[in-house]
């Protein structure tokens, strides 16, 4: 009985038995889907120093037959892998490879009839140069209204560099393209009460290697002219209210357009005065009182000339406002990168520029007038740094 019920039973396996083997052979002489790999561990473009450990996954269609790696054009390995799932670590001792760019290349061979293979090159960086940075000056002395200059000289590309000063963070930038000067420009508000802080800036290199420097900015009392003042008429001040738009709408955008300057400087050199300047009527930081306005600070220069004479672009940059504000009158700011901004208020007219414009040190902006809060014909020039405003004047003589 048991022998009889046997036979069906093992003409089912064989049956079985074949058709499995049928089915893998099948598959092995008409599979075709090249192999896919994934490397972790390795990424594209990033920096490695040391030891580089990494590994290479695979949940594929057909077993694995072999990995080849290929450092730079030379093979550096050659595994067996045998297996649709798995995770294959490998490592590089990056110590004796050259700093600078490099290239791996992984070649995958499936264990297919048809031998279907995959290529892989992942390029990457070493960086075994220790670290090595400071600052240019230790001690910085800058006066109220002025624009401290911070400097760090490293010796070489670094992944970033961070001083923390005043309770924040504060970012610098490299100095140039390909550049080991980084650098931040921090803006001394007229108003802001005389100190000595520390500060400490942690360097951080492309691998995460990490290096803490120390320094002191010192804000020394600056004695700022002061002035009667004047006063508007209010019959100015009306029409001006109609046709124009709240000088808080102007702020709250130089806040927005300060959190999306681009992270470079788009100048290069000294700024230009923006007119040619018969007087100054004004300093920066003079201290006014004005029946309309009270007491303020005087945040620009006026500069005085032929009146309607043309206005031009002191440095290169982006036009990121042109409209009309109560204050400021028909005014345009232009975005030289940083953070860093030019105002130019009061014009009479525009010149042909829109917001969006690139536009060229000695381009024009527009001609003076006396629209907004303003009595006569003149240019209320503004430097702006991180929305705060500093002497423009220190921006034509130093080359920041």
């Amino acid at each position: 009985m048991i022998d009889r019920l046997k036979t069906p039973f093992m003409s089912f396996l064989l049956i079985l038995t074949i058709g499995w083997m049928g089915y893998r052979s099948f598959r092995y002489f008409t599979y075709s889907k090249p192999p896919v790999v994934t490397v972790d561990g390795l990424v594209e473009s990033h920096y490695y120093g040391g030891k580089l450990q990494a590994s290479i996954k695979a949940d594929t269609g057909y077993k694995i037959a072999t990995i080849t790696g290929i450092l730079d054009g030379k093979q550096i390995f050659e595994e067996s892998i045998g297996s649709l799932q798995f995770s294959h670590p490998f490592s590089i001792d990056t110590n004796p490879l050259s700093d600078g760019a490099h290239s791996l290349t992984l070649k995958i061979i499936d264990a297919s009839f048809h031998k279907n293979n995959a290529e892989q090159t992942i390029a990457f960086y070493i960086d075994n140069t220790p670290l090595r940075a400071a600052f240019t000056e230790n001690n910085c002395t800058v006066d109220q209204g002025k624009t401290a200059h911070i400097k760090i000289q490293a010796n070489k590309k670094i992944g970033s560099a961070v001083l923390q000063l005043w309770g924040k963070d504060i970012t610098l930038y490299p100095a140039g393209e390909n550049a080991t000067v980084y650098e931040a420009f921090l803006p001394i508000d007229c108003e802001r009460q005389p100190s000595e802080s520390l500060g400490t800036a942690v360097v951080t290199d492309l691998v995460g290697n990490t290096t803490k420097l120390d320094c002191k900015v010192t804000i020394r009392a600056f004695t700022f002219q002061k002035q009667k003042g004047f006063s508007v008429d209010q019959t100015k001040l009306n029409q001006e209210k109609e046709v124009s738009l709240n000088s808080r709408i102007l702020q709250e955008a130089i806040a927005r357009w300060a959190a999306e300057s681009p992270k470079k400087k788009l100048w290069t050199g000294p700024f230009e005065l923006p007119v040619n300047v018969k007087k100054i009527t004004t300093p920066h930081g003079e201290i006014r009182a004005t029946p309309e306005r009270g007491r303020y600070l005087h945040k620009g220069i006026d500069l005085i000339n032929t009146p309607r004479c043309v206005v031009w672009a002191s440095q290169d940059g982006k036009v990121i406002i042109k409209d009309r504000y109560h204050i400021t009158g028909n005014t345009v700011v232009i975005d030289h990168g940083l953070g860093v901004m030019t105002l130019y208020a009061h014009l009479e007219e525009y010149a042909d520029i829109e917001v969006g414009d690139t536009v060229k040190k000695g381009n024009p902006v527009g001609k003076m007038g006396k629209t907004g809060y303003a009595t006569g014909y003149h240019l209320h020039w503004e430097l702006i740094v991180n929305t705060v405003s500093v002497d423009p004047l220190e921006w034509t003589t130093t080359i920041f």
